[in-house]
């Protein structure tokens, strides 16, 4: 069974997940969407876990109505801290994924650089188990990025905001918007 795997903060969630979402879907039985620095909450990541969690859940369920049954969110904490980019960090992120979908075959989509990517795994994980789906974050929703969106939430620009976010993020655009002012 393929399994598509996605790594993102979720800080919130926005249309540029969801299209990765999409893509992992089109390509894959399974999909597994990892949280990543759950258990960080700062100026960088303002959104508790618990929130970031349901709102992927219900955009998910929302967007992918008759495939969400196939899509899987969990939460994943830092290995040290997000900065770290080493072989250990690697194993740590394959052995979670591994445990979460059974198997040690998967492919993991990401729209970071991916020179970051490449220093995660020795490359006979990359020649035997993992394959890579990478794409440009420019080429994604106009390079949209979760600091955008907090932006737009900090600005109170609902207007532009609703065309980068499901619903489920404007629905608790006001508590978003509280946890980023925690942090100023």
């Amino acid at each position: 069974m393929s399994t598509g795997v996605i790594l993102a903060r979720l800080q919130p969630i926005h249309n540029g997940h969801l299209e990765l979402i999409r893509q992992a879907l089109n390509e894959n039985e399974k999909v597994l969407v990892l949280v990543g620095s759950a258990d960080k909450v700062d100026r960088r990541n303002p959104i508790p876990i618990k929130l970031r969690v349901e709102m992927a859940k219900n955009a998910i369920a929302e967007k992918f109505a008759h495939d969400a049954e196939r899509v899987t969110v969990q939460q994943l904490n830092d290995y040290t801290d997000e900065t770290d980019n080493s072989y250990d960090w690697g194993f740590y992120l394959y052995a979670h994924i591994v445990k979460f979908i059974e198997s040690p075959y998967f492919t993991l989509y990401y729209s970071d650089d991916f020179q970051i990517i490449m220093k995660w795994f020795p490359s006979f994980i990359f020649s035997e188990f993992v394959s890579f789906k990478l794409n440009a974050r420019g080429a994604i929703f106009n390079a949209l990025s979760a600091t955008k969106v907090r932006q737009m939430i900090k600005d109170n620009n609902l207007e532009e905001l609703r065309e980068c976010v499901p619903s489920s993020v404007l629905e608790n655009v006001t508590l978003i918007r509280h946890f980023i002012n925690n942090f100023e």
